[in-house]
């Protein structure tokens, strides 16, 4: 039963993305708000469908449950951005819903998405994949690690200190912070692959990024409720609403979502063991969403 529900995403989620187009294109009110999660959700019920045609094996034919973690975390670590973007103002929001109630909906389901997507994209990508795309081998050292972690610390300094400059820095420090110390326990890695001379998942996610990109760029463009970036000194030669450099950022900020959800990932499946903690970790990402929603309406928000 499971498997002709997942086969049939693939239709119904290639209706509902065509379906929403049209009435977008007939400047239905809702849909025009709603319009991002619409597609967004309908393209991770296609690509699931085809991952699991492909590999008998996707994110929705797993539990219930571990996808739903994923799309959970991926508020949360969608949120540590717009925290740092407090500090960049890189992007602000512009003709959000004014009920606040359903603005806030309309956050957590399209911050939903974010982990979802890339993760299906990079599944996609590696199942097409027949030899290992390798480069060179890295001989991962304590030396290695440990400068790693000192330069994404270093990192985050810069960016909050002197944003105007090393605003870019955003989208790169994650890696070098949390990728150690998934090395350290043991979690999946980069590094790992990297060791074994495998670029295979490296360059998968890359893609996944550049893809998930563009069409996010794409679909918000379109949608009434939408986002804008300010780049300083690169804000130039716009596609959409993204100036074109801006779109390299994407493929960094794939490898730092993969590395913040591994890490994540692991805590998750630690705290499993617990019913008590795991309920606690429940309340208090709830209670951080709110409170960066809250922070987005004041300060990011464009009424």
């Amino acid at each position: 039963m499971k498997e002709k529900f997942l086969r049939f995403n693939l239709y119904f989620g290639l209706f509902l993305l065509l379906f929403s187009s049209i009435l977008l294109l007939l400047q239905v009110s809702f849909v025009k708000r709603w319009f991002f999660s619409f597609a967004w959700w309908s393209f991770i019920l296609v690509v699931d469908s085809l991952n699991f045609r492909k590999t008998k094996s996707s994110p929705l034919s797993g539990p219930l449950k571990d996808f739903l973690f994923t799309a959970l975390i991926s508020v949360f670590v969608w949120l540590i951005f717009e925290l740092f973007n407090l500090r960049l103002k890189n992007w602000s929001y512009h003709d959000l819903p004014p009920n606040l109630l359903e603005r806030w909906l309309g956050y957590f389901l399209a911050f939903a998405t974010v982990i979802p997507a890339m993760k299906e994209i990079s599944i996609f990508v590696e199942s097409l994949v027949k030899k290992k795309l390798a480069l060179f081998r890295i001989k991962v050292t304590q030396a290695l690690l440990v400068s790693s972690v000192l330069t994404g610390g270093m990192s985050i300094l810069l960016v909050l200190i002197w944003p105007r400059i090393f605003f870019p820095l955003t989208w790169l420090c994650f890696i070098f912070l949390v990728e150690p110390l998934n090395f350290w326990l043991k979690n999946k890695t980069f590094l790992k692959d990297l060791e074994r001379r495998d670029w295979t998942r490296f360059w998968s996610w890359v893609l996944a990024g550049l893809v998930a990109g563009i069409l996010w760029e794409f679909w918000n463009f379109r949608a009434e409720s939408h986002w804008q970036y300010f780049l300083p000194y690169l804000n130039f030669c716009r596609v959409f609403q993204m100036p074109i450099l801006g779109y390299t950022g994407f493929l960094p900020f794939a490898l730092e979502v993969f590395v913040l959800y591994q890490f994540l990932l692991a805590m998750y499946k630690k705290l499993q063991k617990k019913l008590i903690v795991e309920k606690f970790a429940f309340v208090f990402l709830l209670l951080f969403d709110a409170a960066c929603f809250y922070l987005i309406d004041h300060y990011t928000l464009i009424s």
